[in-house]
């Protein structure tokens, strides 16, 4: 029987593959690199966990005045290469200035 390609993969013409927490799952009181720079991203999600809020951004300079929050308990971001282009390729940190925690870091690569 013959493999019928994924929706996903008719859409975009190629395969992919998820990877969970790439670089790391905890977030530190100083910026931490959560993703590295990947040509081959398509999206990346991260799900703050921990019960203090954190910021996400595309530098070390992340900071509570320089990123994007990243609420406690479950508040998320999501990016699109469709929607968000070229930040999605990019390095990734993010900092949780009240105390470090946990959170779940998903990318989808190009196979």
């Amino acid at each position: 029987m013959e493999r019928r390609p994924l929706p996903s993969e008719q859409r975009l013409g190629f395969k992919t593959r998820p990877i969970v927490n790439p670089v790391t799952n905890i977030v530190g009181v100083t910026a931490t690199k959560i993703l590295n720079n990947n040509p081959d991203r398509i999206l990346f999600m991260v799900v703050n966990l921990s019960n203090v809020d954190g910021y996400l951004g595309f530098d070390r300079e992340v900071s509570a005045t320089r990123g994007f929050r990243i609420p406690s308990n479950g508040g998320s971001l999501t990016a699109l290469i469709e929607e968000d282009g070229e930040l999605v390729l990019q390095e990734v940190f993010a900092i949780s200035p009240l105390g470090a925690g946990t959170w779940y870091i998903i990318e989808v690569v190009r196979m």
